[in-house]
């Protein structure tokens, strides 16, 4: 869970620290104290796009870090130990830095990672829902993405065998396309793939030459001051002096030691002995390759001429050989099947078909494991519906053939409601309103925030187009929900900051001539004040005070 947040020169804010703590805690404030600045502000711990925008005026970068509780959240420890990122505790500092210039730097415990490896550890740990994704529910593509994840791994691997097959499909329609729009243009580029392939197929490749090359060249030109070298080395061992004459009467001396003190100087002996056989196989190997290095100008040219060949084939081919050895087998393949035309698009054809028989075979059976997860994650949505003052409403989850295998399978998966009795099924974008479609993402969020392992998650305004007993409901279900993990939540509904367990006060205000931001947590009659103002508005009055008071004391009682 989110236990602290530091905020600095971001947006309006010049510098705020605001604690969390679990269970509800609920942001109020006027339109434009900074309430969605904050959301905003959390939103780039968890990895969201950065902007310059997000830097005070004036300033050179924006900062924020957050302190994580990740006690409980199992797989993102179990991420951070594959990162290398050390967890000493069971909490974690996340910092992102924004600079003026619209770049970002962000750390894990201060260690920098890549924004990507930020994403995937953050959504481990926290969930930031705003009325954009609300406005995903009315996008077929979010319900299959909605039954996935509900799935729970369920039917991952016939997803995947599905998704394998697809992609092959897909591969060999595009290869069976462009052979089909062979034209005059295709038979000039085959002339230039076959200079190209002879070019390469006369080099002869190899994959480590170059390496091999640049030690020989180094050799031979550098033949007389190796030649010294070793002369220099063979004489140090074969001179008057030679160390191992020496090592020799060392180790005589120590045989005889031995004959007087057993065992004293017996491992001794031993290491001797062995460094002067060691040198006595350098003094060998050094002569021969005396006998073997000597300037060959010839050789020489040879080599170079070599290296000069593979550097212009790699300027125009490639990086390395190896690029050049994928490249020669690719041009190779190209030229077989433009010259085997009939030949390659009959196979194509062939594969095609099969591929297209194993694609519904695979597709039935990804089909038939999401209708069985479809009719439990349907009963489910619409026991939650129901107990947001939707008491009338049906949902299901319609099945209907594509006309043609798609990435996500090879039947059209969407959400269809009916929100009142009598009423028929229809598309969520055709019958349901901003109210009920706020009512139909909070459902699904506390069916999904029991199965997902997240510390938290934060609503901006999910209640929007939501008043009278329904912003009750939700409320309540708001509650439920901080009852598993911890919710902060923006809202303008006296329902849900009265069901608080926290009331953060966000307000404007002045310093040295420029606007900034303000948090203050409220309590007693300044929390009765603040919800008395979000029931009437502008004035508050004494009846609406006492109305505020009944509704804190009436939820709070719902929390025990």
């Amino acid at each position: 869970m989110l236990q602290s947040l530091s905020i600095k020169q971001f947006a309006i804010i010049d510098e705020l620290e605001i604690q969390f703590s679990d269970g509800l805690t609920v942001l109020s404030g006027e339109t434009g104290a900074g309430k969605s600045i904050i959301i905003d502000a959390i939103g780039q711990l968890i990895g969201m796009r950065a902007s310059s925008d997000f830097v005070r005026h004036g300033e050179k970068k924006a900062i924020i870090e957050g302190l994580f509780d990740i006690d409980h959240a199992q797989e993102a420890i179990r991420m951070l130990s594959q990162l290398g990122i050390d967890i000493n505790e069971d909490f974690l500092i996340v910092k992102r830095e924004i600079f003026n210039s619209g770049k970002s730097i962000c750390r894990i415990n201060n260690q920098t990672v890549t924004l990507h490896d930020l994403r995937q550890v953050m959504q481990e740990l926290l969930d930031i829902h705003g009325q954009h994704e609300t406005q995903a529910l009315l996008k077929q593509k979010y319900h299959v993405t909605l039954l996935d994840r509900y799935a729970d791994g369920a039917y991952d691997d016939a997803l995947e065998t599905y998704r394998q097959t697809y992609v092959q499909h897909q591969e060999k329609l595009t290869e069976l396309a462009e052979l089909e729009s062979a034209d005059q243009a295709l038979l000039q580029r085959l002339d230039l793939m076959k200079f190209q392939f002879d070019e390469l197929k006369e080099a002869k490749l190899q994959a480590d030459e170059v390496a091999q090359l640049e030690v020989d060249i180094k050799r031979i030109q550098n033949s007389e001051q190796l030649s010294l070298a070793l002369n220099n080395a063979y004489v140090t061992l074969t001179d008057e002096h030679a160390i191992t004459d020496r090592l020799h009467e060392l180790s005589t001396q120590l045989q005889q030691i031995d004959q007087i003190l057993p065992n004293t100087y017996a491992q001794l002996k031993e290491q001797v002995d062995q460094f002067y056989y060691t040198l006595e196989d350098a003094k060998h190997q050094l002569y021969d390759e005396m006998n073997q290095n000597e300037f060959d100008e010839q050789m020489l040219n040879e080599l170079e001429s070599r290296m000069n060949l593979l550097n212009n084939l790699k300027r125009k081919y490639g990086k390395d050989i190896a690029d050049l050895i994928k490249y020669q087998s690719k041009l190779e393949d190209e030229i077989n099947k433009i010259e085997n035309y009939e030949e390659s698009t009959s196979q194509l054809r062939a594969d095609i078909e099969k591929l297209s028989k194993q694609l519904i075979v695979d597709g039935q059976q990804l089909s038939q494991a999401r209708r069985k997860v479809a009719r439990t994650l349907r009963d489910h949505i619409v026991q939650e519906i129901q107990n947001l003052q939707m008491k009338d409403a049906n949902l299901e989850i319609s099945f209907k053939p594509y006309e043609k295998p798609q990435k996500d399978g090879i039947e059209h998966i969407e959400f269809l409601i009916s929100p009142n009795k009598g009423e028929p099924l229809k598309s969520l974008n055709k019958i349901a309103s901003g109210g009920e479609l706020s009512r139909i993402m909070l459902a699904l969020k506390s069916i999904f925030v029991r199965s997902r392992g997240q510390t938290a998650i934060l609503f901006d305004e999910v209640d929007s187009g939501v008043s009278g007993q329904a912003a009750q409901k939700m409320a309540e279900k708001m509650k439920q929900i901080a009852n598993v993990i911890q919710v902060i939540c923006i809202s303008h509904l006296p329902q849900v900051a009265s069901m608080s367990d926290h009331h953060l006060y966000i307000s404007k205000r002045e310093k040295d001539d420029r606007t900034t931001t303000a948090v203050k947590e409220l309590t007693g009659d300044a929390r009765v004040e603040e919800v008395a103002r979000m029931i009437s508005g502008a004035t508050v009055t004494e009846l609406t005070k006492q109305s505020a008071k009944e509704m804190i004391e009436q939820n709070q009682a719902f929390n025990a």
